[in-house]
């Protein structure tokens, strides 16, 4: 489908590593530690995969956990923690901070200037004030980003308004509104009306129901979901609050079709997990993280859940269903 109709623009950005090294670790004298920073207490199956893949990507470089490599993961329930969290990562004195998405981003560089880095995921770091610029990143920080697209237009029937679901948590909020901006133009290019909505990520069940009922009541036919970690733990509630009132979901992971969203579109998190692990890499070999650019790939992923389709009275169109990797 050209971008013209998609319901959302795309801009996926992710950073283009040199060919890692092959060689074992030079620096097998030394251990080096690794904080992996993130939120909540109990990371998502997604992240845990993702990590398991940065780990394994290390040691096929000659990072080894117990000889020359140490991994801790140092997390917390509220964002609001975060900062503190990374403040003790920095008195510890760790070799490098990994983040796994935008607040645990922030609250690392509001704590040092000086130990490297990595976002292994994260979204428009440019607009939050994360680093200068994709192409020169500055600071000590560099890494992957991505921005979603939403894909309602080809599969929703007379589909006339879809709400743009999002978390009002004023960290994120510069970001979010951009991005709702900009959908809101390629929505109204589609005749479609895009109507915010800011919903708090961890309501409960009930609460997620009654906001959803509310959205129906206002003629709303589809939801779109930013990305988010919150959003990530609630997507069964959402899922099924959804499903219930017949609303079609688009999400921007995998992980949210395989809880009962009808759909995602997005990037790979596990694939960027494994570039993040090719730049921990290199700047233990010396690179310094503000030299190494963040640039745009074009490889995005479809997934769409054909027991949620079904449920709802859809016909995923044949064009659409080439395109995806069906879950049933």
């Amino acid at each position: 489908m050209k971008r013209s109709a998609a319901m959302l623009s795309v801009l996926l950005t992710l950073a283009l590593l040199a060919a890692p090294l092959t060689v074992e670790a030079e620096q097998a004298g030394n251990i080096y530690r690794i904080a992996f920073l993130t939120i909540p207490t109990r990371p998502p199956a997604t992240t845990l995969a993702g990590l398991e893949a940065f780990r394994q990507v290390l040691r096929d470089l000659g990072w080894i956990e117990g000889k020359n490599l140490v991994i801790e993961i140092r997390s917390t329930e509220l964002d609001t923690d975060l900062p503190e969290v990374a403040a003790q990562v920095v008195r510890e004195k760790f070799d490098l901070i990994v983040t796994a998405n935008n607040p645990s981003a922030l609250a690392a560089t509001g704590a040092t200037t000086n130990i490297p880095i990595v976002m292994a995921v994260s979204s428009d770091p440019v607009e939050t004030g994360l680093v200068s610029s994709l192409a020169h990143p500055g600071r000590n920080v560099t890494g992957l980003t991505f921005m979603t697209a939403e894909l309602l237009n080809e599969s929703v029937p007379g589909l006339r308004r879809v709400a743009a679901v999002y978390n009002p948590d004023a960290r994120t909020l510069l970001f979010t509104v951009k991005f709702v901006t900009q959908s809101e133009a390629t929505a109204r290019a589609l005749g479609i009306t895009l109507q915010r909505a800011e919903l708090e990520p961890l309501m409960s069940a009930d609460r997620w129901d009654a906001a959803l009922a509310a959205l129906k009541e206002d003629g709303v036919g589809a939801l779109t979901v930013t990305e988010g970690p919150r959003f990530l733990r609630r997507a069964p509630e959402i899922a099924a609050a959804a499903l219930k009132h017949g609303l079609a979901t688009v999400f921007a992971f995998r992980a949210h079709v395989e809880a009962g969203g009808l759909m995602s579109y997005g990037v790979d998190l596990v694939a960027l997990w494994r570039r993040a692990a090719q730049l921990a890499d290199r700047i233990f070999r010396g690179a310094n993280p503000g030299d190494l650019p963040i640039e745009q790939p074009t490889k995005f992923e479809l997934f769409i859940n054909g027991k949620t389709a079904k449920a709802l009275g859809l016909t995923i169109p044949p064009a659409l269903r080439m395109r995806a990797e069906v879950i049933e």
